[in-house]
């Protein structure tokens, strides 16, 4: 395999696991979803966004209710972006509220949270949990990330992985990547990829020599620039020299800056 051979396939390989990682959580945009219930993901485990552009919209008031397909299981919501508009005199201008149930009546699991700030995990009690979204006619940001996870409390059965914490979560969730415990219990023992396996170079040996593939082409592509630089700069020089010698020369024989000889005296 040559070269550019070898690039191509670490860059489609790269780009495969990238996308392969990506759908490995299901996401839910509120916005596509208001009035709605919606079911969490079969895999146990997603991803809560206000939509699916860069920044969410205005004039919004929207209601989703998230459940589970049992009542034994429960939601664990972990905050891993929240930024809404600032409040301005101590009143939400964009808000998010999450209730412990399936209406506004139901005990409240946050406070009506806005601004840029911190949010600590929260759990449900029941299978159902309403998210409260507002927005108003105008200022908007990047809005919120929110990873959910479906857990039940033990004991675990043989398809289900034992958090630390108690919780029983679905067992295809250790070693991906993400903490879907809440104590990062699923990623704790989690062996690191080989560079070469059975399969070949791993997504991660991969990704280490694009990046320095990348790195060794941008420095080669600065050297040659400076190189560049450097000789026409020597040109220049050569060429004024060139020049000045020339000039210096007319002065010695008469001519001038064109090469016209002087006049010659009738």
């Amino acid at each position: 395999m040559n070269i550019m051979a070898w690039w191509h396939f670490s860059v489609a390989a790269l780009l495969i696991t990238i996308l392969k990682k990506s759908e490995s959580l299901d996401v839910v945009y509120l916005s596509n979803n208001c009035n709605a219930t919606i079911t969490a993901s079969t895999s146990g485990a997603g991803l809560l966004e206000p939509d699916s552009s860069l920044y969410y919209k205005n004039n919004q008031d929207c209601q989703m209710i998230l459940a589970t397909d049992s009542s034994e299981k429960r939601l664990l919501f972990q905050f891993v972006r929240f930024n809404l508009e600032e409040a301005i005199d101590g009143q939400c201008l964009d808000s998010l509220r999450i209730y412990d149930g399936p209406n506004t009546t139901s005990s409240a699991l946050t406070s009506t949270l806005c601004g840029r700030i911190q949010v600590p995990d929260v759990e449900s009690s029941s299978n159902q949990v309403l998210f409260d979204f507002k927005s108003d006619e105008d200022g908007r940001t990047s809005g919120f990330g929110i990873y959910y996870t479906v857990f039940t409390d033990g004991p675990c059965g043989s398809n289900q992985f034992n958090c630390s914490n108690g919780k029983c979560i679905t067992g295809a969730l250790e070693c991906d990547s993400y903490d879907m415990c809440g104590d990062g219990s699923d990623e704790a023992n989690c062996e690191v990829e080989a560079i070469v396996d059975d399969g070949g170079l791993s997504p991660a040996a991969i990704a280490g020599i694009i990046a320095g593939s990348i790195c060794l082409i941008l420095l080669i592509i600065g050297i040659v620039r400076v190189g560049i630089n450097k000789y026409k700069s020597h040109k220049l020089i050569k060429e004024l020299v060139e020049e000045m010698k020339k000039n210096q020369a007319g002065e010695h024989t008469g001519e001038d800056f064109w090469g016209n000889g002087d006049d010659e005296d009738d």
